[in-house]
């Protein structure tokens, strides 16, 4: 199972289905926020809607290609942050991510990705990042 320890207040863990009702009510209280750069938001309509997306990306995950990770802030799950998918022929693979508007300007996406990009490049051993 995938977890980096980013720092000491910021950790990245692979969702789990008792993560869904807490990450719906996070995406539910952020709509607003979010809509204007995720047009996923308004389709995330309930609690069964977020526990379809986990059991995707952990589907996603045992296939060996890329993984959606909470980010938990100070053991709060902030938002979320993963590749999309992994090509592994070019070795090179796309970050996305969100993070509820009160977690902003604190150096944790920044962070999130820098550790993802890290992972990418050392531990996969990819050689191209993009963050769309």
């Amino acid at each position: 199972m995938f977890t980096y320890i980013v720092d000491t207040d910021i950790e990245l863990r692979l969702l789990e289905i008792r993560n869904a009702q807490e990450l719906y009510k996070l995406t539910d209280s952020n709509r607003e926020y979010l809509r204007e750069w995720l047009p996923w938001v308004d389709d995330s309509k309930s609690y069964e809607d977020t526990k379809i997306f986990i059991e995707r990306t952990r589907k996603q995950y045992a296939s060996n290609n890329g993984f959606q990770a909470g980010i938990w802030y100070k053991g709060e799950i902030a938002g979320v942050i993963g590749y999309h998918k992994i090509n592994w022929f070019h070795k090179s693979t796309s970050i996305g991510y969100w993070l509820a508007e009160k977690y902003g300007g604190k150096g944790i996406m920044t962070k999130s990705c820098e550790a993802l990009i890290n992972y990418a490049l050392v531990d996969l051993n990819l050689n191209r990042v993009e963050i769309r």
